[in-house]
């Protein structure tokens, strides 16, 4: 005997399924969205420390995109299907908020690699090149959400310490410890921008995933004096147990005249 069903238990029964909407391709799935949207809010906290302009948040937003493989358009367009279909997100914001819950547990009252390590005093900045950096010279990063980043930021003060054509540069030596695991992937990312009295300004970055000297330098300006500095170096992996960890060691952040000889060439 076949079982006739009613025409308007069929016709709920089709508007649940038709409920049931099929995630197209182009949208980023909810596992490599939550991923991505940790680091993206996690940046987010860390660019909005600077207040000179957009120029290290532009360099913490490309890095994120280039890391997760996704481009601004696709998650600009993922972003509108989920918030089309908003359960779907919602399962997302549950699962980054225990992973942040659970992150931020772990680490309990421990400090995060803050500003530190500068310094802009008079008679220490005299000399044709000084190191800016007097903090500790090695720095143990984890990708736990406030110990992921070591950075600066400063205005230079308006006396004869800084020049116009002076060599603006940080460098570090980078040693990834996998801790144990095998198979983990880790990454650090530094950038430095340096803004002048002219209103120019200038920003250069680095991916980096192997050990080694890492430096960024920020070219000779002549032609205007540098008003403010700031950098960061930013460290991630895919480490489940949070074993592995980023060893800088020998950082170094100086300033160095320009020789005089240079500097009259180029004036010529």
């Amino acid at each position: 005997m076949r079982l006739v069903l009613p025409s308007l238990l069929l016709s709920v029964l089709l508007l649940f399924s038709s409920c049931e909407v099929k995630m197209p391709e182009y949208v980023v799935s909810p596992n490599k969205m939550e991923a991505f949207l940790y680091d993206y809010h996690m940046v987010q906290s860390m660019s909005s420390e600077y207040t000179s302009g957009n120029y290290e948040e532009k360099l913490f937003f490309d890095y994120i995109f280039k890391k997760h493989g996704i481009t601004k358009q696709r998650f600009d367009s993922s972003m509108v299907w989920y918030n089309r279909y908003p359960k779907h997100l919602k399962k997302v914001y549950e699962n980054l908020e225990k992973r942040l819950e659970q992150e931020v547990a772990a680490l309990g009252d421990a400090k995060g690699a803050v500003d530190d390590g500068v310094t802009l005093d008079m008679a220490y900045l005299a000399a044709d090149t000084a190191e800016l950096w007097t903090g500790a010279d090695i720095k143990l990063l984890s990708s736990t959400p406030l110990n992921s980043r070591l950075s600066y930021a400063f205005e230079i003060p308006t006396d004869t310490t800084f020049l116009a054509g002076d060599s603006l540069s940080f460098s570090f030596e980078a040693r990834f410890i996998t801790g144990g695991v095998s198979g983990v992937k880790q990454s650090l990312y530094t950038a430095l921008v340096v803004e002048y009295e002219d209103g120019t300004s200038f920003s250069v970055g680095e991916y980096k995933m192997t050990n080694g000297n890492c430096a960024i330098s920020a070219p000779r300006n002549f032609a205007s004096r540098p008003k403010y500095m700031s950098g960061f170096v930013y460290y991630s992996d895919d480490d489940s147990t949070a074993m592995a960890r980023l060893l800088l060691n020998r950082i170094s952040l100086k300033r160095i005249h320009a020789p005089k000889s240079v500097e009259a060439a180029d004036k010529k």
